[in-house]
């Protein structure tokens, strides 16, 4: 399945994260990348970070490629093997997460076994009472459990299975040397538990819906498991989270992956709420069949109230006796409540299907999801949040993920029983935040709005502008034409150092001669027996060939040149040494790789140059309007846009400046965003280069502006910057210049821009 950009992004910077890590470890590696505080009071050294994209956005699917990413590089001293803990906050999510994770047909599942080359093994928390020592030696297991099943005060702890006693569990135990981190009994026994099996393997731990999470007794939970590596994924952050990635509902959006914005109409008879939504579902299966290529049979979500011995409710059978009352077949109508479920293996995307109508309380709060249902139609006093929260996630999802052509099928809708609207409004919104959204993403249903964004910016200045751009030949250079058709990696230089440190913390390798003993670093114990079935050069190539992800290169030269790079390295080490180590062979290949490239990259740059086949040309100019995910609540005189999305303090304190009437020559500047807008200059790294501001002067003069915190000035990174970004000024022979700024260079930048 194709990643969405916005899930790439997330990605993207993960890896960025990760490979940070390795460099400057976890705290400062999150700083360096957010410009956030990192807060390390919950998990101490123990990277811990989150992943916010709103409800409807993939959250899954996410977790199950960034496990690849953090196995294969924070945690590559496991070999791909031993346990992931995969949190979630209910049975029915649980139950969910299971059905994906163990169909081998699913998308989820897919990844992961394209990742891990089928070693997956899936496991219920309940299931995992029975893991074997092989299963976690063997694979990687992916355990699947509510919170509440590992969360439990101690005192209680012996009520639940996962801290009891469990015989089918012995061999687990059997030769430990160390057993400091175990739990033991009151006779100072180690207790043979899952609880225990968990944390001898230091697992990775993935949170679904990770604001769950905050409660002391979650965190210290999460830490007596004794965890290598923490991700979480919520829409909305709890205080306290080390957020990595915000994704934003416009992205979403902009991805066709939402019905915003959510129409709300309210009533204040229940009667009246289910008569609009009957009339509204109605229209909008007219408009789903004329629809042409997709199948779409809008469905309606009753939300009833429970039955109540002290008050006349609106309950599940009253509604339902309502919609027969109202010619509706019954055949169309299903119940989901907490002891009967209409749903149980029915496909409601199915042509055969009739289900248009499905009447609930509470029981589609979570664990379900159908992109076909269009209506929430609450009838349960919105004033009272019951559920709210929850089940308007329910309604947003886009059919087959694609904007239709008629602007109705790209919303959901809402009718609500409510005293006056604002009630209504009030609740629906709270439960939109709940959900990663917010008031923006609301409108009214007399409304004569044509679903525009309330984010969407227009220019303040009506003039088009285009920034030239480094070309090759009259299009955009890019890294795959520096590298060219006639580039073969096999007949490069394959020989470079690689050393295996038997350092202390147990990381860099396990000795295959000396099975079942333990080796206990840091924050982990290592328990894992290199198997003969594995043990072959030609397993060991086809494995680097998958992990080693460079897609410009022809899959046999690559292979070649694994292979050339392998034969070199068994001169001085054995097949054995570079299989157990090697996800750290594999960094030193990829490193390898990509300074050939560069290398090579870097040496037809500089015979283009000087031929003067490389120029600059003016493409893409700036959009007409631009959605912001977080505007900053302050007008500018010289913005480009009307307003400006969200600046860390030190770059709005520049803004300011180069905003001011001190700056006369500034005709308006622009914050060019990575990857959103069309600026960029490209050098010979594969990565494009998106200076953070662009001003121009009334003379004409484009100036490319990138701020650096004070820890990046000097880095290798911000070296590269600089001489792409010089180099793209000086094919603009006098109109283009290029500054980094930073706060101990301000005024002298200020200064020059004043005679530009």
């Amino acid at each position: 399945m194709e990643l969405k950009k916005y899930q790439k992004f997330a990605l993207d910077k993960l890896e960025c994260y990760l490979r940070e890590i390795g460099h400057v470890g976890t705290k400062y590696a999150l700083m360096g990348i957010t410009d956030m505080p990192y807060n390390a009071e919950s998990f101490g050294e123990v990277p811990f970070v989150c992943i916010k994209i709103p409800t409807g956005g993939g959250k899954t699917l996410v977790g199950c490629h960034a496990l690849d990413g953090i196995m294969r590089s924070t945690l590559k001293h496991k070999l791909d093997r031993g346990i992931v803990m995969w949190f979630v906050p209910s049975e029915a999510i649980k139950t969910q997460t299971l059905r994906k994770f163990k169909d081998r047909k699913d998308w989820h599942r897919q990844v992961l076994d394209e990742a891990f080359q089928n070693n997956i093994r899936i496991f219920s928390n309940e299931e995992a009472l029975r893991i074997r020592k092989e299963d976690i030696q063997e694979n990687l297991c992916i355990i699947v459990s509510s919170l509440d099943a590992f969360r439990k005060d101690k005192k209680l702890q012996k009520k639940y299975k996962a801290y009891q006693e469990n015989g089918e569990l012995l061999s687990h135990f059997e030769n430990l040397n160390d057993e400091d981190e175990l739990e033991k009994d009151k006779e100072n026994t180690i207790i043979n538990s899952l609880a225990n099996v968990v944390r001898m393997n230091n697992p990775l731990i993935v949170i679904d819906e990770g604001h769950k999470t905050k409660t002391e007794l979650s965190i210290e939970f999460l830490n007596d498991l004794n965890p290598s590596f923490i991700i979480e994924y919520t829409a909305t952050p709890r205080s306290g989270s080390n957020i990595l990635v915000d994704i934003s509902p416009t992205d979403l959006k902009t991805e066709e992956m939402v019905k915003i914005p959510i129409v709300l109409e309210s009533a204040a008879q229940w009667q009246n709420s289910i008569a609009r939504g009957l009339e509204k579902r109605s229209e909008l299966e007219k408009e789903g069949k004329k629809n042409k290529g997709e199948y779409i049979r809008p469905i309606a979500l009753i939300q009833a109230q429970p039955r109540s011995k002290t008050q006349n409710n609106v309950t599940v059978e009253l509604i339902k006796k309502h919609l027969l009352s109202a010619k509706i077949p019954e055949d169309e109508i299903a119940i989901k409540i907490e002891n009967r479920n209409d749903l149980e293996d029915v496909n409601l995307f199915s042509k055969k299907c009739k289900i248009r109508y499905i009447i609930t309380v509470n029981a589609l709060a979570e664990g379900w999801d159908c992109s076909f249902a269009y209506i929430l139609i609450s009838v349960a006093n919105v004033g009272s949040k019951i559920a709210v929260e929850q089940i308007i996630g329910r309604i947003m999802r886009m059919p087959y993920a694609k904007r239709k052509k008629n602007e109705n099928l790209n919303r959901s809708y809402i009718f609500a029983s409510a005293k006056n609207f604002n009630e209504a409004a009030t609740n629906i919104i709270f439960g939109l935040e709940k959900n990663g959204y917010s008031k923006l993403d609301l409108i009214k249903a007399t409304s004569n709005s044509e679903a525009k964004d309330s984010k969407e910016i227009e220019r303040a200045v009506k003039k088009d502008f285009a920034i030239p751009l480094v070309s090759f030949e009259d299009e955009k250079l890019t890294f795959e034409e520096l590298i060219g058709d006639d580039f073969k990696l096999a007949k490069q230089n394959a020989k470079f150092d690689f050393k295996i440190h038997y350092d202390s913390d147990g990381r860099a390798i396990i000795d295959i001669e000396d099975d079942n003993k333990w080796h206990k670093g840091k924050q982990q114990i290592l328990n894992i027996t290199y198997k003969d079935k594995n043990f072959s050069k030609h397993e060991l190539v086809q494995w680097l060939d998958k992990k080693a992800r460079f897609t410009l290169l022809e899959k046999s030269d690559k292979v070649k040149f694994i292979e050339n790079a392998i034969e070199y390295q068994l001169k001085h080490k054995s097949l054995a040494e570079l299989s157990v180590n090697r996800y750290l062979f594999l960094d030193q290949l990829n490193g390898a790789i990509k300074d050939v490239l560069e290398e090579y990259a870097k040496q037809r740059f500089d015979e283009l140059i000087a031929k003067k086949r490389i120029s600059i040309k003016k493409f893409e100019s700036f959009s007409k309007t631009i959605t912001l995910k977080q505007e900053i609540p302050q007008d500018f005189n010289k913005n480009y846009y009307k307003k400006v999305d969200k600046l860390n303090k030190e770059e709005l304190n520049f803004v300011e400046r180069l905003d001011l009437d001190t700056l006369p020559n500034i005709e308006f500047w622009v914050r060019s965003r990575e990857k959103q807008d069309p600026f960029y200059i490209q050098g010979w790294k594969k990565n494009k280069f998106y200076p953070d501001l662009v001003a121009v002067t009334k003379k004409g003069s484009i100036v490319a502006l990138e701020w650096k915190g004070e820890d990046r000035i000097s880095n290798e990174d911000t070296k590269y910057k600089i001489a792409i970004g010089e180099m793209w000024a000086k094919l603009g022979k006098g109109k283009l210049h290029f500054f980094l700024v930073h706060n101990g260079n301000v005024e002298d930048v200020l200064t020059k821009l004043k005679i530009l």
